[in-house]
């Protein structure tokens, strides 16, 4: 029997793994795949991080190279995680797909993984929530003559037919996947959505570092106006290029994106979007206003010292009421010969046999803890706070986690 079995050895449950080994608690990772397994199949070949370098070093290992606010990819990402794991001799176990965790009737809990059954008195769930896509109901309709992809399942637009395609969703994926098919020379129609934008550099320096300084990656759930914010989707934003850039509708239009309102439905090859183009080209600047003004806010109030921001055209403000997009077009009349549904994702947990899910296949929890004693979560977004879905977030809820974890297996010894 392990003291603790984590499950998921992605960045979060590696840098759980390396906090227990430091302490000399026996435990095991368990990973359905290869270490990273979500970041090597459910990314695209261009994919990069959208934290800079210094933002991701883990728990042992801070970031020590010469770039610290360059963008890493997602290959060079995954291979780092497996030179971490391999330096401080994590006890990951891979091609170890968990498909029960279930009380051992004692307090402890016996997980079902590869046929195998292991106890142990503490479980962590660190599979992360980008595994099962989520789907609009409209994608039912959809002619199967079209060929359909999610954002966890494209790779590069050589994977599609030829022609144009259709991205339905305008969050951060569903931007840069956009982008990935215009440097491919595609035509590309995007079906928006109601999603922030996020400048990339904003008075010198990378937006990311001002929100962390400034305290607002610490905000918690209950600072929030409406705890409905916490299931916006993730701001446009990219970490392509040697800084990054910055993404919005009107850049992408700029570079001949025709822009469309939210997809409503699909009846075979007609699709039929709502009139709400201006609506998110609106709400995109004014939450880009947002951000720059708190950064500004942040400066003056701690009289730091920071230059004026450089010329961003993708950040400019534009006359939301110069968009205007078709409300219907047949997919086949366009030459779309794909679509790319990038609608966000969810966890499935119903290998879970404990009531620590509920009706809507949520994970339950209070900073991570479960209600059931002895099971936690952990790299779930806002699991303690607004940063808890990026890597640094993630490390830092770690350490929170491993001290209940070694105090209760403390106790129970």
């Amino acid at each position: 029997m392990h003291d603790a079995i984590i499950i998921g050895a992605g960045h979060a449950g590696l840098a759980l793994s390396q906090r227990l080994v430091a302490t000399g608690l026996d435990h095991v990772v368990l990973e359905r795949g290869e270490i990273g397994e979500s970041w090597r199949s459910q990314r695209w070949d261009s994919f990069t991080l959208n934290t800079s370098n210094a933002m991701n070093g883990l728990p042992g290992s801070p970031y020590d190279g010469d770039a610290p606010e360059a963008f890493e990819d997602r290959d060079a990402w995954v291979a780092r995680r497996e030179r971490y794991s391999e330096s401080h001799g994590l006890p990951v176990r891979t091609h170890c797909t968990v498909t029960a965790v279930e009380s051992d009737g004692s307090g402890g809990f016996i997980v079902t993984a590869a046929g195998a059954r292991l106890a142990a008195p503490n479980v962590v769930v660190a599979s992360g929530t980008v595994n099962a896509p989520k789907l609009p109901a409209a994608a039912a309709g959809l002619d199967a003559r079209i060929a359909r992809t999610t954002a966890g399942g494209y790779r590069s637009a050589g994977q599609l037919p030829a022609g144009a395609v259709l991205v339905v969703g305008s969050a951060q994926s569903g931007v840069q996947i956009a982008e990935d098919l215009l440097g491919a020379g595609r035509e590309v129609y995007l079906a928006t959505g109601q999603v922030g934008r996020a400048p990339r550099r904003v008075r010198g320096r990378d937006t990311l570092v001002w929100l962390t300084e400034s305290g607002w990656m610490d905000q918690r759930p209950d600072d929030l106006p409406d705890r409905g914010m916490m299931r916006w989707a993730q701001p446009q934003i990219s970490g392509v290029g040697p800084l990054g850039h910055t993404v919005s509708l009107q850049s992408l239009a700029a570079r001949g994106v025709t822009l469309l309102g939210h997809l409503e439905a699909i009846d075979g090859t007609r699709a039929r979007f709502a009139d709400d183009l201006p609506a998110h080209v609106a709400w995109g600047d004014e939450a880009s206003r947002r951000l720059r003004q708190h950064i500004d806010d942040h400066i003056a109030r701690d009289a730091l010292s920071a230059p004026a921001s450089d010329p961003d055209p993708a950040d400019e403000p534009t006359d939301p009421r110069a968009f205007r997009a078709l409300p219907e077009l047949d997919l086949r009349d366009r030459g779309i010969s794909a679509v790319a549904f990038s609608t966000g994702f969810t966890s499935d947990l119903s290998w879970l046999r404990l009531p620590v899910v509920d009706e809507s296949g949520t994970a339950v929890h209070i900073d991570g803890r479960s209600p059931v004693d002895g099971l936690w979560f952990l790299g779930l977004p806002w699991l303690r706070t607004r940063k808890s879905a990026i890597v640094w977030g993630a490390v830092q809820d770690s350490a929170h986690i491993a001290d209940q974890v070694i105090a209760r297996t403390r106790t129970r010894s």
